[in-house]
């Protein structure tokens, strides 16, 4: 089976660490399937994405990076359609040197309603994976219309999450006519990579005292991930423990930056020399500091399937977080402490604290995380893709007869 992998999120030169969640996925599914990837990279600020080459290869997957060209920060209704513009050509190309059998789009807009437009061009199924992002697309009247479009021309879709298998269900619910199955199948670990180091090692690494407990939090630097909630409890979190310090991973991304707001709250008294900026880093230094930790939090208001909650359970770290996305199934009793809304300050305090008086086994944390790793969910995607190519087959051949 060959399969055209479609995603404006993967890495690239410029962006290295963009998208790794989507590229685990694919390079693991590509045991069972011949895979291509079109990862059009926008043209947006130029010439900063010049660094980015037109084809390259990693994980040795060939990947093609079209310009994507749009409208910046205005008519976003209109993404969808500059998306398969920026596309077409290439994904052509990609047609009339070796014919694809099934498009293999992530995130459900713009990537997804430009993927059912090519799959109409090229007659092929479409599986839309809905990653996390696009319950709050369709707060925008015009991207709800796309999306509702994208989702009721899928074959399959795939949501990694139950809340966004739930979200999709519901915007297809008053649609006439059949939809397509939607299947949850979430984000899995590389337990190889993340795995636990020597405590102490990975402090020494770090430059951090071997004393003192370690609070760490990882993610772009977004209002969404929560980071300015953790830095509004942690006043009172270290009037009970003193010997504390929160560090945060991670630096710019795609969303709304606030780093501002960030290094203002660290900037209290209170805090001072007790909050580390330590920046974007790669895996495995995100390894490293999560070794380092005695706790992990994820405060963040939305999320589909976090790999990065995996990653800390797999370097055997309790998890604090709120039951967002998938967190919830992700999370067991033993492995940590959730609370239910993340703008809750006080929940979010007290569930740090219970987390930081907790006594947990860091081999089973560990061991439910190996549980969960990509082979398996490597193995139910492509079990999708057969799935709609099986469910195409017989209107593909009806126009192709017909034509």
């Amino acid at each position: 089976m060959r399969v055209l992998t479609f995603t404006t999120v993967f890495p690239n030169p410029l962006q290295p660490e963009h998208g790794i969640f989507v590229l685990e996925r694919i390079r693991h599914c590509a045991e069972f399937a011949n895979i291509r990837v079109v990862a059009p990279r926008p043209f947006y600020p130029w010439p900063a994405m010049s660094a980015v080459p037109r084809r390259e290869t990693r994980a040795g997957i060939a990947v093609e990076h079209p310009t994507f060209r749009y409208v910046p920060r205005f008519a976003k209704w209109s993404d969808g359609v500059a998306l398969f513009l920026s596309s077409v050509g290439v994904v052509a190309s990609l047609m009339r040197e070796a014919p694809f059998d099934v498009i293999d789009a992530h995130f459900g807009y713009p990537e997804g309603f430009a993927a059912v437009l090519l799959g109409r061009r090229f007659r092929r199924p479409v599986v839309i994976t809905l990653r996390g992002n696009e319950p709050l697309l369709a707060a925008d009247p015009g991207r709800r219309r796309a999306l509702r479009y994208a989702l009721r021309n899928a074959t399959r879709i795939i949501a990694v999450s139950e809340p966004l298998a739930q979200f999709a269900r519901e915007a297809l619910a008053d649609l006439p006519g059949p939809v397509p199955p939607v299947t949850v199948i979430a984000n899995g670990v590389d337990a190889t990579r993340f795995a636990p180091e020597p405590r102490e090692e990975a402090r020494r690494v770090l430059g951090l005292p071997d004393a003192g407990r370690l609070l760490v939090s990882v993610g772009h630097l977004s209002p969404r991930k929560g980071f300015h909630r953790v830095l509004r409890v942690l006043p009172d979190l270290l009037r009970d423990a003193p010997d504390l310090t929160f560090a945060i991973v991670g630096g710019r991304g795609a969303e709304a930056n606030n780093e501002r707001e960030l290094h203002r709250l660290a900037a209290d008294p209170a805090l001072a020399g007790r909050v580390i900026f330590a920046g974007a880093q790669r895996p495995e230094r995100v390894r490293t500091w999560l070794s380092a930790a005695d706790l992990f939090v994820l405060a963040s208001d939305f999320e589909g399937c976090p790999n990065v909650v995996w990653e800390a359970l797999a370097c055997g770290r309790p998890v604090v977080a709120a039951k967002v996305g998938e967190v919830e199934r992700m999370v067991p009793t033993y492995a940590g402490e959730l609370f239910d809304d993340a703008d809750d300050l006080p929940a979010l305090r007290a569930a740090l604290a219970a987390g930081l008086a907790g006594k947990y086994d860091a081999n089973a944390i560990r061991g439910w995380a190996e549980r969960h790793g990509w082979g398996g969910v490597a193995m139910k995607v492509v079990e999708e893709w057969r799935a709609a190519v099986q469910a195409s087959a017989p209107a593909v051949a009806q126009r192709e007869y017909a034509a």
